[in-house]
């Protein structure tokens, strides 16, 4: 039919699934209208043996028939000419368009590469090719509430609200930042799980029993007390056996600040024993695709804590693989190391390197972190000796 603002309005929502209507003015638009009594826009357009299908976006005061036909004439020009649907989607400002522009503006912040690294993974993947004043405060909810992991997920929302606050003088249509009242997970509260000494010599064990890369990447997470994505996104460069130590670049911290960290003997051997894969630059690649690290973490894990629990007979309290992180922490505390050097370690900006004190205070305390991460590996080799058979005589799990 010939669509007007008055017959898109008085079409009847269908009971179940949705229907569309074609435009007799603009043929390749048409009028989606769904059970749930939403209406949006889309351009069907067939090239070749396949069809091509672009959303334009929720009808409504922000679009309406009139800037739909324009939209979809320009989308259905590109299209005839050979353009890629997701280029035709470029054209307009959608978030995908408009996130160039804003990275620009974060090119000096040092949290870049984590916001890279949400809007590149979850972000653009899921509203990239969406009009940018057309998503709402609902659609937002219901994406955040998709993301299983809730720490993640009010991350992502912190960074989606940033964006739209930069965006929103550029929209004239957007009223306000949709994120605004958008539902996002109540912060968590701050973990404290530390392993035991029971704990950590039943999960050397069972990472021993495991195949590289995760016997050795359990293994160094429990030496040096580094994040995961350091240890798993390692490179073998940043290694250097001769001066015993592990340099992360910049680039791969979290505070964008290179940490050096002492290899101790048992560390060093570690890194020895894992073979090189041939043509990959990475300690530990992925399999199939040298050029990533490895992945799936998370069924190891899982598998990792049935060992634990197996071996010490007991149904051992949940942790995670920052808990381990937590355990060397604390571990270096009990063994007298200062807080100071415990940060350096750990790489914290926070604390006694946080504020003026970070500004003047340059020592990198390389003797010390040296001594500390020795001791370490001694104590954690002790307590693997010390605790080989203990059932079902768990001591509580210590706290930090």
């Amino acid at each position: 039919m010939l669509l007007t603002e008055s017959n898109i309005s008085n079409i009847k929502v269908p009971v179940v699934g949705q229907i569309e209507i074609g435009d007799h003015k603009v043929p390749g638009l048409r009028v989606r209208i769904g059970a749930n009594g939403n209406k949006s826009f889309v351009v069907r357009k067939r090239v070749g043996e396949k069809i091509k299908v672009v959303t334009l976006g929720r009808y409504g005061p922000r679009l309406g028939l009139g800037e739909a036909r324009k939209l979809a004439r320009s989308v259905l020009n590109d299209i005839e000419s050979g353009s890629d649907v997701t280029s035709v989607q470029h054209g307009v400002l959608t978030v995908r368009k408009l996130w160039p522009a804003y990275e620009r503006t974060k090119i000096d912040h040092k949290s870049l590469p984590e916001i890279r690294r949400i809007f590149k993974k979850y972000i653009l993947p899921n509203l990239g090719d969406r009009f940018a004043d057309a998503v709402t405060r609902g659609e937002i909810t219901r994406f955040i509430d998709a993301i299983p992991a809730p720490v993640m997920a009010r991350a992502i929302h912190a960074q989606l609200s940033a964006f739209y606050s930069w965006a929103l003088p550029r929209l004239d249509r957007l009223q306000a930042n949709p994120c605004k009242g958008a539902g996002r997970p109540a912060k968590p509260r701050p973990r404290e799980r530390v392993l035991s000494d029971a704990e950590l010599a039943a999960l050397w064990r069972a990472a021993e029993l495991e195949r590289d890369p995760w016997s050795s990447a359990i293994k160094l997470l429990i030496l040096t007390g580094q994040r995961r994505s350091e240890i798993f996104g390692a490179m073998r460069s940043e290694f250097d056996l001769e001066t015993g130590y592990w340099i992360i670049p910049a680039g791969r911290t979290k505070n964008i600040a290179q940490n050096r960290i002492p290899l101790s003997p048992r560390a060093s051997s570690v890194f020895t024993n894992v073979a090189a894969v041939h043509g990959s630059p990475r300690l530990f690649p992925a399999v199939g695709n040298t050029a990533n690290s490895a992945s799936g973490i998370s069924k190891v894990v899982y598998r990792l804590r049935e060992a634990v629990s197996k071996d010490l007979e007991v149904d051992v309290p949940h942790w995670s693989l920052h808990d381990i992180r937590r355990t060397v922490a604390t571990g270096l505390q009990r063994l007298g190391v200062r807080f100071e050097v415990t940060e350096a370690i750990l790489n914290h900006v926070s604390g006694s390197k946080g504020g003026v004190a970070g500004i003047y205070q340059r020592y990198n305390w390389g003797p010390e972190k040296e001594q500390a991460l020795n001791a370490w590996a001694e104590y954690v080799a002790g307590c693997v000796d010390r605790h080989a058979k203990l059932g079902s005589n768990l001591p509580e799990v210590a706290s930090s």
